[in-house]
């Protein structure tokens, strides 16, 4: 679930493999206007796929002519993207 008000975005729940392709069309229409925040203290449970939000989000922001930042990662997220090696290109 995207909960969005102002230049922001709260995704809550799960973000796996299953709720992610959802999350991305639901997250499109806010990354072309120009969105800035995305929350991730509402989320619950995080997989791979989650990696692939961010950086698509990121690479949309981008192509946009904006940047994103991300806030409220949970632990389990931050441990992912250490074991991908991916940590230093988040957002924050």
């Amino acid at each position: 679930m995207i909960v969005c008000e102002g230049g922001g975005c709260r995704i809550a729940g799960a973000v796996t493999v299953d709720s992610v392709g959802g999350l991305l069309r639901e997250l499109q229409p806010q990354l072309t206007q120009g969105l800035s925040t995305l929350d991730f203290s509402g989320v619950d449970a995080v997989d791979s796929s989650a990696l692939a939000l961010i950086f698509s989000a990121m690479r949309q922001a981008r192509q946009g002519g904006h940047s994103l930042t991300c806030t409220g990662l949970p632990a389990s997220f931050t441990t992912l993207a250490e074991l991908y090696g991916v940590s230093d290109l988040l957002p924050a």
